[in-house]
């Protein structure tokens, strides 16, 4: 029987989708070197031999993930280039939509890191002029553009509640759970950074169901995502787990000083701090003055390289 099976063989184009298939489900799993290994199997299966873009584009998409995931916002602008060529062709909406997403959504996230502000303007220039006549006539295309705007709109530091409000509105219906519970998780995210107490409880209740969608699907990244969130915003999550003893406790680090120290580690200005942690400058700034004393460090470079040294920025992330 096996003899017959490998005369048969399998065609190298099914072989190629069901090696990027996988590569798509561990990326989504955050298991990257997996995502990485079955992407360059499918690469390789497809070849020059099929060039067809229902092949590059998912591909495309899935390498931009890992980009992205790798904080890799110059290669994530590369790989669109060079996807989108001239364009989506006609006909191929349900493959150029994922991968648009997959761009913005990189973009929204780098904002703010000084190597990806340098030719933003005319990346989201980009992902918009790719976005302009593709069809949206299917819901689920339509939630995805939605989508899409909405972490344009994030990336170029404009108010994307309303449209994050829609593309939840319009993924609810869809039957796509991992679609859903990143759409909620967005504007959650939203809402916080608004600020507001009516804001906040609304975004605790989608942050809760986010997380709890993207934990029974095993999508650790945006589980991840929606416990970071939870924790900088101080909302509590159901059934969360008890905070592990981490090494800051010996340096008497508080919780918030930890997060902030994180944020100093990666290079992150007072400013950039209070965004990200939704508090004002002032008090970032005061912050920031007393991890450097708690650490006796002269300065943020050493206390990074401090944090860095004890495991406290492992730790931390």
């Amino acid at each position: 029987m096996r003899c017959a099976l490998d005369r048969r063989g399998i065609s190298a184009r099914t072989l190629g989708q069901v090696q990027g298939r996988r590569a798509e489900l561990a990326l989504l799993r955050g298991e990257y070197d997996d995502a990485r290994r079955w992407l360059a199997a499918s690469t390789e299966s497809f070849g020059s031999v099929y060039p067809e873009h229902q092949h590059t584009l998912p591909c495309a998409r899935t390498a931009i993930g890992i980009a992205a995931a790798d904080g890799r916002i110059l290669d994530v602008r590369t790989l669109a280039e060079e996807a989108l060529g001239d364009g989506i062709p006609p006909g191929h909406q349900r493959y150029g939509w994922p991968l648009l997403y997959a761009a913005a959504a990189a973009e929204a996230a780098a904002r703010g890191l000084p190597v990806a502000e340098l030719g933003r303007e005319a990346a989201v220039a980009r992902i918009r002029e790719a976005m302009r006549g593709l069809p949206q006539f299917v819901p689920l295309w339509a939630a995805r553009a939605l989508m899409t705007e909405a972490e344009l709109l994030t990336a170029t530091g404009k108010d994307a509640v309303p449209r994050w409000e829609e593309a939840v509105a319009a993924a609810e219906p869809l039957g796509h759970p991992w679609l859903l519970a990143t759409a909620r998780l967005r504007l959650a995210e939203a809402l916080v950074t608004s600020g507001g107490t009516e804001a906040r409880t609304r975004a605790g209740e989608l942050l809760r169901r986010a997380e709890s969608t993207a934990r029974s699907l095993g999508a650790e990244p945006l589980r991840r995502h929606a416990e970071r969130l939870a924790g900088r915003a101080r909302i509590p999550l159901q059934d969360q787990a008890p905070t592990p003893a981490s090494p800051a406790d010996s340096l008497g680090l508080t919780a918030r000083e930890l997060d902030v120290l994180r944020l100093v580690a990666t290079g992150r200005s007072n400013r950039q701090i209070a965004e990200e942690l939704f508090i004002s400058p002032k008090t970032a700034s005061v912050h920031v003055s007393n991890i450097l004393a708690k650490l006796g460090a002269s300065g943020r470079g050493e206390a990074a390289a401090t944090a860095h040294r004890l495991g406290v920025f492992d730790a931390a992330v």
